[in-house]
């Protein structure tokens, strides 16, 4: 019976590991892809178009997701889920059309267009997998979102190589997203709950209640960590932009390593809390920022010793002038990672006005100081101006936890 236990939960850590790498990795394999193939200025503009597309995504997902996969008490349907996800990410797309007309970037509204689509359609699919990940079935999520996101970048890539054309090669990944989230998402969900979309106010009004904060949280968070490139826009060429591109990519390995053991936590982290199990709960948080901190180390050696090299490697770029640049960069995706835990920390614990407040601080400094140091030093200053932000929002959301720790009723003491 254990031996079946231990396999099953290897076969969950696979699965997730896959899914969330290949999500991680996606952007960086399609910029390169780019670079390589279309040049440096295309490069320039497609990973301004997906930052773009990422930030929006705040909008579609509305962060529906860590309300799902802690709802234990099944409060809420999938339908309730499905289709209010539904409708947000019709509202992102609506956005896009209202920055693309006021910024006017017409030269690359069709690109960003389909890859903000893409992304949109991402949204729709993390709903199932949010269902998944409810029914402990964190091995389903995975999987759906490492093949789908493989299938996609390889139909991309192959597009790309063959037509060289930016907007087709992302109308590609759109058309092949759709087709996997009917013969995989729809019909696996079929299993646990129906799929349908149905409008029911008074649910979706506790689901907007208890989102909306984490919604305009998540919104700061990702403009944070996109103001850079607004800035380097303003003030810079693309091909400093696509250099910066390059640069950031490597922060998210470390937020991507961090989640393969958090992730699958976060359901068991809200039953302690219900529970008040101090010492289970306090347990799952200590050592996953322990982990990040591990990871850290090894990230920003790794960085030093072998990133540039690397990045050069891969991207054609000559980036050897900004190894001490992409060594500050892996310390705030060290940072970006203890925000995430954090977040789901405060959302387990349903204060969700905690999170918005937070993230409002960093969202402050992300206003001011971007453009600032980006005027002032160029790429070095989009470097630094990307941790400031981060480094403000950790330290609020420190206190915030622990402030609330001290203060909850526990039923078993942490010295059990």
């Amino acid at each position: 019976m254990n031996k079946v236990k231990r396999n099953t939960d290897i076969r969950k850590f696979g699965w997730n590991m896959i899914g969330s790498m290949s999500n991680a990795l996606a952007s960086f394999v399609l910029l390169t892809m780019v670079t390589r193939m279309n040049g440096s200025s295309d490069g320039g503009i497609f990973s301004l178009a997906f930052s773009t597309a990422q930030m929006l995504t705040s909008i579609g997902c509305f962060e529906t997701r860590a309300i799902q996969v802690t709802d234990v008490k099944r409060k809420l349907e999938f339908k309730d889920y499905f289709t209010f996800r539904f409708v947000t990410s019709i509202i992102m797309m609506l956005c896009l059309v209202v920055y693309v007309v006021f910024s006017k970037k017409s030269d690359e509204a069709a690109v960003m267009f389909f890859v903000c689509l893409y992304k949109a359609i991402d949204c729709m699919s993390d709903s199932f997998q949010g269902l998944f990940q409810l029914e402990n079935r964190i091995d389903l999520s995975g999987m759906a979102l490492g093949i789908r996101v493989i299938l996609s970048t390889v139909f991309f890539g192959i597009t790309l190589g063959l037509f060289h054309d930016l907007v087709f090669s992302a109308i590609t990944m759109c058309i092949v997203e759709l087709i996997f989230i009917f013969f995989f998402d729809y019909r696996l969900s079929k299993r646990y709950e129906k799929c349908k979309l149905e409008i029911r106010w008074e649910k979706w009004k506790e689901l907007f209640r208890q989102s909306f904060p984490l919604f305009i949280g998540s919104f700061m968070l990702s403009y944070m960590v996109n103001a850079s490139k607004y800035a380097i826009d303003a003030n810079m060429s693309n091909e400093i932009q696509n250099y910066y591109g390059f640069l950031l990519m490597p922060a998210f390995v470390i937020n991507l390593f961090s989640l393969f053991g958090f992730r699958p936590m976060l359901t068991p982290m809200a039953n302690y809390w219900e529970q008040r199990n101090k010492k289970e709960f306090t347990k799952i948080i200590t050592r996953s920022i322990a982990w990040i901190m591990f990871l850290t180390v090894g990230a920003v050696i790794g960085a030093y010793l072998l990133g540039i090299w690397f990045l050069n490697l891969v991207s054609g770029l000559d980036l050897n002038a900004y190894r001490i640049e992409l060594v500050i960069v892996m310390l705030g995706g060290s940072m970006n990672a203890i925000i995430t835990v954090c977040y789901y920390v405060l959302t387990v614990m349903r204060k969700q006005m905690l999170i918005l407040f937070g993230y409002g601080v960093g969202f402050v400094f992300a206003l001011i100081v971007p453009s600032f140091l980006v005027r002032a030093y160029g790429l070095t200053g989009a470097v630094v101006s990307y941790v400031i932000p981060m480094a403000m929002t950790v330290v609020v959301f420190g206190i915030f936890i622990t402030y609330n720790m001290k203060r909850a009723k526990w039923t078993k003491d942490i010295s059990d």
